[in-house]
């Protein structure tokens, strides 16, 4: 007999059930009230280890702290294994803390109510209850009889295994963490005493990105962003704060002809996050282009215009170098696993990640 999935709006762990009209009433912010009910616990195991950028592991985070809501469980954190080919090969201890403060991160939900997020306070107690699902498997509804689910995933970009229909809609809001608001602070405050509070901010990806046919390397030269911002009503002399990981400093030569151009080098304490210990200082940390990167993107958060390279990757940017019709992955289709059968899409990338219809089929871990 088959498990019927599981109507997540009404699902409890058997103890504490919360209702729809419960989920909906307001709570305030920084209290705890979101996580008395719950005493059941998610977590998502990989079926072997994997690495992966900071990106797919905050969509991951998203996704696992959405279904603990809907299933109204408390979600254990994953170890944060980030790949170290974005920190020039360097391995480190990597840390959520280091990037976000989770005890000010909330859940916001439709009707403007918040919570905080739904995370176990320490893993889960190892003989407790647990029912194991396979990537891609709806929660049954005999999950309300286990204390603790794990649900195993195959691929680093796991958010893409796991079925989300019925969800309610929730939004996780990561708040930065300290370290990251101490050093992007002093950054935004020069940056906006240098043209009366005003400046611009573009992100540049380029590196593992340009080997990719539908990405051309066109699209993030200073020629395309210099046409991108004119577009854009960016006059010249305006301060521009760019954010890229092309390392090359002559790269941008061309763009100081028409903007005050600002990078993280203007700033020895963020030019030391990605600076490698040496002979000359063998007891520098290591370094740590991820919370570079963090500090960037808060940054960029205060620019009177935000242009991101990619369209739909952050909710926050005001534009993008490539355009949402040029952005198809066209050296390839994707098969997505629907109920009438296996279909074929070419796909815009960011309305596969970020929207549309999706089902997902059940795969064994080898």
């Amino acid at each position: 007999m088959h498990d019927t999935a599981l109507h997540v709006h009404r699902y409890g762990d058997g103890k504490n059930l919360v209702s729809d009209s419960e989920k909906s009433q307001p709570a305030a912010k920084g209290g705890d009230q979101g996580r008395r009910r719950r005493t059941a616990f998610l977590q998502y195991e990989p079926c072997r280890p994997f690495v992966a950028g900071l990106k797919h592991w905050i969509g991951n985070l998203r996704c696992l702290l959405r279904e603990a809501w809907a299933t109204n469980r408390l979600a254990i954190l994953p170890p944060l294994a980030l790949d170290p080919k974005h920190n020039f090969g360097v391995e480190r201890e990597w840390k959520w803390e280091s990037y976000f403060d989770l005890d000010r991160s909330t859940l916001v939900g439709t009707g403007g109510w918040e919570q905080p997020l739904p995370i176990a306070p320490r893993q889960a107690d190892a003989s407790l209850r647990t029912l194991i699902l396979q990537p891609g498997e709806p929660m049954p509804m005999r999950a309300q009889n286990y204390p603790l689910v794990i649900r195993r995933i195959k691929n680093p970009a796991f958010r893409r295994e796991v079925p989300a229909d019925g969800w309610p809609t929730t939004d996780p809001r990561l708040a930065p963490a300290a370290s990251v608001l101490k050093l992007a602070r002093p950054v935004i405050r020069h940056l906006s005493a240098l043209d009366g509070g005003r400046f611009v901010a573009v992100h540049v990806r380029r590196g593992d990105r340009l080997a990719r046919r539908e990405y051309s390397g066109r699209l993030t030269k200073p020629l395309h962003i210099r046409k991108t911002l004119e577009g854009r009503g960016v006059a010249n002399g305006d301060v521009l704060f760019i954010a890229s990981d092309e390392r090359r400093q002559d790269f941008w030569d061309p763009l100081k002809k028409y903007y005050r151009v600002v990078r993280y080098v203007s700033f020895p304490a963020l030019k030391a996050l990605v600076t490698p210990p040496s002979q000359a200082f063998p007891r520098q940390q290591l370094p740590d282009n991820y919370l570079l990167y963090q500090v960037e993107r808060e940054i960029m958060r205060s620019a009177a215009l935000w242009i991101e390279t990619l369209p739909g990757f952050e909710s926050g940017a005001s534009g993008s170098l490539v355009r949402e019709e040029d952005w198809v992955m066209n050296s390839r289709w994707f098969e997505i696993p629907w109920p009438e059968g296996t279909k074929r899409f070419r796909l815009p990338f960011s309305r596969l990640l970020h929207g549309g219809r999706q089902s997902f089929e059940r795969r064994e871990c080898p």
